[in-house]
């Protein structure tokens, strides 16, 4: 089902935005969130309220502790998500748990009475492109990506990748980073292309990176 049938349209002229320090969403992926602050349990308790139950998730950018309280800079490409859960804790706090559904950009509006940030959103396409990744450019993703997997799981035994080798190129292109990466200015790298080939070209090099990361600390050994 596509994003455009989860998300009215009228929820994109005015979007909630959650901007986090070190978390990247992707579509067709699920975030857990503790919700705490303040200003962000306002933000849920009106999207409760007025039913809108989208959020936009994205990444501040460097520098932002200087004004964290405020409004520091963020990136205006990112991954809009609906509450698939949510749960009120007695003390007012928050859990929830959204589907990241689409990427967007933001066009963030003024700052008014409201304690949160929001935004206009543009819907972008991630698909694009999709027909023009080659087989082999797949073979190579998934082949390289599996040999992360085997070694992952000498310590995680139940960890999976996400995606299969027959999945079209945009289903493996946002599972297989959010499983595999956890350094956010990665993550937002390979969030940010829309065309697919130059996705999954920039994600089989960070995957290959990693493996060779992988195999250098496993042929160290254990540090004596």
């Amino acid at each position: 089902m596509s994003a455009t049938h989860l998300l009215p349209v009228d929820w994109l002229q005015d979007l909630a935005v959650f901007p986090l320090p070190r978390a990247v969403f992707f579509p067709g992926t699920y975030l857990p969130l503790h919700i705490f602050e303040p200003r962000y349990r306002a933000l849920m308790k009106d999207c409760i309220a007025t039913g809108k139950l989208a959020i936009a998730v994205t990444l501040l950018k460097p520098g932002y502790e200087a004004t964290y309280e405020g409004r520091p800079a963020i990136h205006d490409i990112c991954t809009v998500g609906r509450v698939e859960r949510h749960e009120q804790l007695p003390d007012g706090r928050f859990n929830l748990l959204l589907r990241g559904l689409s990427r967007v950009k933001l066009d963030e509006l003024p700052a008014g009475e409201l304690a949160y940030r929001r935004a206009r959103a543009e819907l972008l396409d991630g698909k694009r492109g999709n027909e023009r990744v080659t087989r082999d450019a797949m073979t190579t993703l998934m082949s390289t990506a599996s040999l992360v997997g085997a070694v992952v799981r000498r310590t995680h035994p139940d960890f999976s990748l996400g995606a299969q080798p027959d999945d079209p190129p945009h289903h493996v292109a946002d599972p297989l980073p959010d499983r595999l990466f956890a350094d956010a200015a990665a993550r937002q790298d390979l969030l940010e292309p829309l065309y697919v080939p130059e996705r999954i070209k920039k994600l089989a090099s960070y995957v290959a990176g990693f493996l060779g990361t992988l195999e250098h600390e496993t042929s160290r050994g254990p540090v004596q």
